[in-house]
């Protein structure tokens, strides 16, 4: 719901009816509206926390279809399909929110700090293996990821793909590692 009709198309009576639940269940669970918004940034969290995790694990996997960055620019072409691109609309709608309300604010940045984590232990099997890669670098690659990847992302969301092609997209993702990586040798 928040997703397809922003924060303000998010109410109790609205979730009770469309989960087929008797009115006032949501106001049990969620006695507020704010309650109700981190409610909703939760799941969202669980979601995308476990999508990503799971990305994590593949990159342990022999190479397959969600490991290395092929596999995030996949990921990131699949959020712009149906369900996850209405999960992607409700992210930003959070986000935005959360720039309003300290409360839900903190949990968004608890989200962005896991996002963070899980994004340089991903980052940092990229590197060849045997080989740490400098803390440094790896924060460097990762913010970097991140940021690119939001912007895509973001396209989506607003209905106008930058890119489109899911092996453009991991040679942008492969470019960028690779720029930071000379940059930060330097």
């Amino acid at each position: 719901m928040l997703g397809e009709d922003g924060d303000r198309g998010l109410s109790h009576p609205k979730v009770d009816r469309r989960a087929r639940m008797p009115p006032g269940t949501t106001s049990f669970y969620y006695r507020t509206r704010k309650a109700l918004l981190q409610g909703a940034a939760a799941r969202l969290t669980e979601l995308d926390v476990a999508d990503l995790s799971r990305m994590v694990q593949a990159a342990h996997d022999p190479p397959g279809p969600f490991s290395g960055t092929a596999g995030l620019a996949k990921m990131v072409m699949i959020s712009a399909t149906e369900p996850w691109l209405t999960r992607a609309k409700a992210r930003y709608e959070l986000m935005l929110q959360a720039s309003r309300d300290p409360d839900l604010g903190a949990t968004v940045q608890q989200t962005t700090a896991l996002f963070h984590q899980l994004a340089r232990e991903v980052v940092g099997q990229w590197h060849p293996p045997g080989a740490a890669p400098d803390p440094g670098l790896l924060e460097e690659q990762a913010a970097a990821t991140l940021a690119f990847v939001n912007g895509v992302m973001m396209g989506f969301v607003i209905g106008g793909p930058v890119i489109d092609d899911e092996a453009r997209l991991d040679r942008l993702l492969q470019a960028l590692l690779a720029a930071i990586a000379d940059s930060y040798r330097r």
